[in-house]
């Protein structure tokens, strides 16, 4: 009876790797473009138009994360604020183009993007004992967010909250998203080495 179970279990675990892998190449991408949207738009280049696009693409990372994520562990909470915070994200970036209340409609996405990082964080569980089951060592333990990132999204909620009041919002919202990017990026370099070494041990 073990061995079946073995014989199913594994291609199973297998196949939430691959997908949290590739959720992490996704975020990792998403995460790019973030930053270097972000910083042209710092530069002076159409600051506007650059931050709704750059929302718009961390919100799809955002999305696309909390997906994989879910597909991967099988769990909802911190994922499913991941996917509504990425779903609302896209939809108040495509409002901004179109809106002559853009600099509020962005500020109200960075805001969302921190908080959604906060609750993700005080609710999720360990990378490695949500997929593997506890069965490799806890040691090589990941977090799905760590305590720096935690920060981030504290000071993106700050930077929204200053932003929606009317302190340079622009400015606050794109310097936002560059934090934000940076720290997808960082988390999504993590998890993919992550999964590769539990795909690795466990073959």
């Amino acid at each position: 009876m073990n061995g079946t179970f073995q014989h199913v279990h594994a291609p199973a675990h297998d196949w939430s790797l691959t997908k949290l892998a590739g959720g992490s190449i996704t975020e990792a991408i998403g995460a790019i473009g973030t930053v270097v949207l972000a910083i042209i738009g710092l530069a002076g280049l159409d600051p506007r138009f650059l931050a709704s696009i750059a929302t718009i693409v961390f919100g799809a990372a955002m999305l696309i994360e909390g997906v994989a994520r879910q597909g991967a562990t099988g769990m909802a909470g911190g994922s499913s604020t991941a996917f509504f915070a990425g779903a609302a994200g896209i939809v108040l970036g495509i409002l901004a183009f179109f809106s002559a209340s853009a600099q509020t409609l962005l500020s109200v996405a960075l805001l969302v993007f921190g908080a959604s990082i906060l609750l993700a964080g005080f609710s999720a569980p360990s990378l490695r004992s949500t997929v593997a089951g506890g069965s490799v060592s806890a040691s090589a333990s990941v977090p799905l967010w760590s305590g720096g990132e935690l920060m981030v999204g504290l000071a993106a909620v700050t930077l929204g909250i200053l932003a929606v009041i009317g302190f340079s919002p622009i400015v606050l919202t794109l310097v936002g998203l560059l934090c934000l990017g940076a720290a997808m990026l960082f988390r999504g370099f993590v998890t993919g080495s992550a999964a590769i070494e539990m795909s690795q041990s466990s073959s």
